[in-house]
């Protein structure tokens, strides 16, 4: 759906009030993410030399910003805000290693930096070739439609398949839980509504499926890691 759309209300499937969450989530995502960050690092880099572009101290460098830049959004999110300080601390704590993943995937998604030979090489030297082939694995399956991401990142920060994976010698932190649902339970109700006026019930199914599936495959990934 165009951006410029965003806050036009269509009575049955969403209220006004939820038209307006969502342009805000999706101009909350854009702003904070740090995609002038990304187009920046890109700009720089095509102006070097081709055989200076995208080398490991600079990619390095850039999944580091990146990563920090992504938490802003959770971090500023104002439904965030409205947790205990304790609560937030916790989510924080456990949301640092998936829904970052997840976002920073998209990201890489948005802007084909796979698509540079270069990058992908050092990619694979900054973390290991099998997890990059797995990235770009999760970014092919991404759904298109970049609002329905954003929202989906949205529920993700403030649910509790972040916080499932439990580490020795940590302690393990607790969240009021009847704090988190309403916040998550709004935002899957707008998703799910914004899928349905867009696509209709039937491609909204299959879209919320294929989305799911992708998500476990990263859980099963991360959980793998912590296991070996």
């Amino acid at each position: 759906i165009p951006e410029s759309n965003l806050t036009e209300p269509d009575q049955s499937t969403l209220s006004v009030d939820q038209w307006n969450l969502l342009s805000n989530l999706v101009h909350h995502f854009d702003e904070n993410s740090g995609y002038a960050f990304v187009e920046r690092f890109i700009e720089e880099q095509n102006r070097l030399p081709l055989k200076l572009r995208f080398k490991y101290s600079s990619v390095y460098d850039f999944f580091t910003s990146m990563k920090s830049n992504i938490q802003l959004v959770f971090e500023k999110n104002l439904d965030f805000f409205s947790l205990s300080d304790h609560d937030r601390t916790t989510l924080l704590r456990y949301i640092v290693e998936y829904t970052p993943s997840i976002a920073g995937m998209f990201i890489l998604c948005q802007y084909k930096l796979f698509d540079y030979p270069s990058f992908n090489n050092s990619a694979e030297m900054i973390f290991h070739p099998s997890a990059t082939i797995f990235t770009k694995r999760v970014i092919d399956q991404l759904d298109p439609d970049n609002t329905f991401i954003k929202l989906i990142l949205s529920i993700l920060a403030f649910s509790a398949i972040n916080y499932n994976i439990y580490r020795k010698n940590i302690q393990i932190g607790f969240i009021n839980i009847k704090a988190i649902l309403p916040i998550q339970d709004m935002y899957t109700d707008l998703t799910w509504r914004y899928l349905v006026y867009k696509y209709g019930h039937h491609q909204a199914v299959i879209r919320f499926l294929n989305l799911l599936s992708c998500l476990f495959s990263v859980t099963g990934a991360i959980i793998e890691e912590h296991e070996s």
